[in-house]
């Protein structure tokens, strides 16, 4: 009797493990697809969006996970979150977006289910941003001389020239006439008076800097020399 007693209880507990994790029938397992592996074994994001503004999905930290399950109703994905329901987009295409977590702790470590027939399912990490951690500084001539290369810095942090306008993301000092923000790199004297030419051409470099993914603008670091992260082709250093 002891030993039908331990069998029974080993199958109820088999059985609700799986009805809690797998929702669905189908699963796939992320491998670390949108990711690139360092030399060293460490990972980072392929892409690396930052900003509404910028085109992110929102703002902040952040990854956003894609199912691809073609004639699938429903899915959910599980990972250090717990298990959330995935949101379906098109025919068979579910996202979901989940806070910032290590690269590294990812691949083997979440799963996605879905239901309808066994498809060549893929999950991977379409984009994300990492959290702003590190003070940077680029100066303003940073900015203008990377344009004349191509892939530049202006690509990396997704702005093409010449830019917003300088009122609407910066404005303080406030322009009399409407300069993006490469009119200012290219002319600081011509939209500010004599004692605002400089703050706001510094402001240029202070606001773009502020868009590399994973840093953020420091003051403390103005004027300093090998304090920008990229080079001048716009990769990490």
């Amino acid at each position: 009797m002891k030993k039908i007693v331990v069998i029974f209880t080993t199958l109820v507990l088999l059985v609700f493990v799986s009805t809690t994790v797998f929702a669905y029938a189908n699963s796939v397992t992320y491998t670390g697809q949108g990711l690139i592996q360092d030399l060293d074994g460490s990972y980072f994001l392929r892409d690396e969006i930052c900003g509404i503004q910028n085109g992110a999905d929102v703002d902040g930290p952040y990854l956003l996970w894609v199912l691809t399950a073609t004639g699938s109703a429903n899915a959910d994905i599980t990972g250090p979150w717990g298990t959330v329901s995935m949101t379906k987009f098109g025919n068979g295409t579910f996202k979901y977006i989940s806070a910032w977590y290590s690269p590294g702790s990812l691949p083997g470590n979440v799963v996605a289910t879905y239901d309808g027939k066994a498809k060549n399912a893929q999950l991977t990490i379409s984009h994300g941003c990492r959290p702003k951690q590190i003070g940077a500084w680029c100066s303003p001539g940073f900015w203008l001389n990377t344009l004349r290369f191509n892939p530049n810095a202006w690509n990396t942090i997704g702005v093409t020239p010449p830019g917003p306008y300088y009122n609407d993301v910066i404005g303080d000092p406030w322009a009399s006439d409407t300069p993006t923000l490469l009119d200012v790199l290219n002319n600081k004297s011509a939209y500010f008076g004599p004692t605002d030419q400089g703050a706001a051409f510094n402001a240029v470099g202070a606001y773009l800097t502020d868009l590399i993914p994973g840093y953020a603008f420091d003051p403390a670091l103005v004027g300093t020399s090998d304090s920008c992260p990229l080079d001048a082709h716009g990769n990490f250093k």
